[in-house]
């Protein structure tokens, strides 16, 4: 672990955005989220996909698109395969598109094989032709406001969008876009109130650029939230068809268990502050090697969640939405047979150290 740098450079002058007013009662309208994820790595990604689904069986959300924020070309047809057991095949996907970020075989613990081995759009050779993910999240937000954006990933395809220029789609740079349409980033990332973390690690140029000029509101899911949870093992009490099943089998070795990162973010963007407090407000500071910390600043528009709810009982609530049965699917065949073993499967080590 590297050692943790206290930042104390000058901050930009950020707009100030003011505490959220209380929603009127009544029946609330599902939340527009976009998610952006770098599926591969860890199965927790895929988990979190199984969450959003549910959320939206529920009527909670509306998935308006999904991006792939890692090189790796098997995440998009991953991402797609996924969508396609819950249903919802059309949902719009990005990919970043550029190379350099996790493209390595031993971060594709299980993207590949389920890109490969059940229905998607490119099942035979595993590639989706996926558009840049700026440009995917760029025309969602041209049509849509009150958007809520939920990355579990690093930071690179919210960075591309961030910069971007006026093109067809809008007049509008990307940041004057973001402004307008987005709610808030509720961003899977960093350690609070100071630590070092694989999402903002793994890009640090892109995590430190997104934390320090996002226009919008950033809620953090630190790792300490996620860290302190754990879900899997029910997965194996749904049909063998389910890729989420078979992510968690191949990520974890037929263990199943693993910890629950990014269903946080995604909860919390569903459902808001309703397991959690959220920390003063303040503002998170990005090192050169993506190490964080945090200063409170009473008009900073930066929050981190803060745990409230039992860690148990937390976990049980995040495995029965990812153990859910798809509401919109129709599933008849499994695509494995049936004495196909775990043991059997390919696995690529995990080389890290």
């Amino acid at each position: 672990m590297r050692p943790i740098v206290e930042i104390d450079g000058p901050i930009e002058d950020l707009p100030v955005v003011e505490d959220e007013e209380k929603e009127p009662e009544g029946e609330r309208r599902p939340v527009k989220i976009i998610l952006d994820t770098d599926i591969g790595p860890d199965c927790d990604d895929a988990g979190a996909i199984a969450v959003l689904h549910a959320l939206a069986d529920l009527g909670e959300i509306e998935i308006l698109g999904m991006t792939c924020c890692t090189s790796s070309k098997w995440g998009p047809a991953c991402i797609q395969a996924i969508n396609t057991y819950y249903g919802r095949p059309e949902i719009v996907i990005g990919a970043y598109n550029k190379p350099g970020v996790l493209e390595e075989d031993r971060w594709s613990l299980y993207n590949k094989y389920i890109a490969t081995n059940f229905p998607n759009a490119k099942r035979t050779t595993g590639l989706l032709q996926a558009p840049p993910a700026y440009m995917v999240m760029r025309e969602l937000l041209v049509h849509n406001r009150n958007v809520i954006i939920v990355g579990i990933g690093p930071l690179t395809n919210l960075a591309d969008l961030l910069d971007s220029r006026p093109d067809y789609h809008s007049p509008l740079t990307g940041r004057a876009l973001i402004a307008q349409s987005v709610d808030k980033l509720v961003q899977m990332g960093g350690g609070f109130p100071k630590g070092e973390e694989f999402n903002f690690v793994t890009h640090p140029t892109a995590a430190k650029r997104v934390v320090e000029r996002w226009p919008t509101e950033i809620v953090f899911s630190g790792m300490e939230i996620g860290g302190k949870l754990s879900a899997g093992e029910q997965l194996m009490r749904t049909p063998r068809t389910n890729p989420v099943r078979m992510a968690y089998q191949l990520h974890t070795q037929g263990w199943m268990k693993a910890f629950a990162f990014d269903h946080t973010a995604v909860i919390y963007a569903a459902r808001g502050a309703l397991y959690w407090t959220l920390s003063r407000r303040g503002l998170c500071q990005v090192g050169s090697t993506g190490e964080n910390s945090w200063r409170s600043r009473p008009f900073g528009r930066h929050r981190y969640l803060v745990a409230e709810t039992p860690a148990g009982e937390l976990s049980s609530i995040i495995e029965r939405l990812m153990t859910r049965f798809p509401k919109l699917a129709r599933h008849e065949k499994d695509p494995l047979e049936d004495e196909v073993l775990v043991e059997e499967l390919p696995v690529v080590p995990d080389e890290s150290t």
